[in-house]
């Protein structure tokens, strides 16, 4: 899609020159093109739905750092997590 200068938000316009590094002049075309994001790979999206299904997407961030901590501190004790 191709879009003047002039048309384009404020913001829209800061955006677009700091990605191109200078100032734009007001009749300037400019080629918007939107591309897809990537797809999240399947790896992390498996993940992400079996921390769901445990209900772990509803911890507190406190609760995710004790998580952690108990398991580096039971990694360093050479033991399950689940023992302490």
């Amino acid at each position: 899609m191709v879009h003047k200068a002039k048309d384009l938000s404020p913001e829209q316009r800061i955006a677009v020159e700091s990605l191109l590094g200078r100032a734009i002049a007001p009749h300037e075309a400019i080629m918007i093109r939107a591309v897809p994001s990537p797809a999240v790979p399947e790896w992390l999206e498996k993940s992400w739905e079996t921390a769901k299904g445990k209900g772990l997407d509803q911890l507190t961030m406190e609760e995710i750092d004790a998580e952690i901590a108990a398991a580096r501190q039971a990694r360093r004790e050479n033991r399950p997590a689940s023992e302490q």
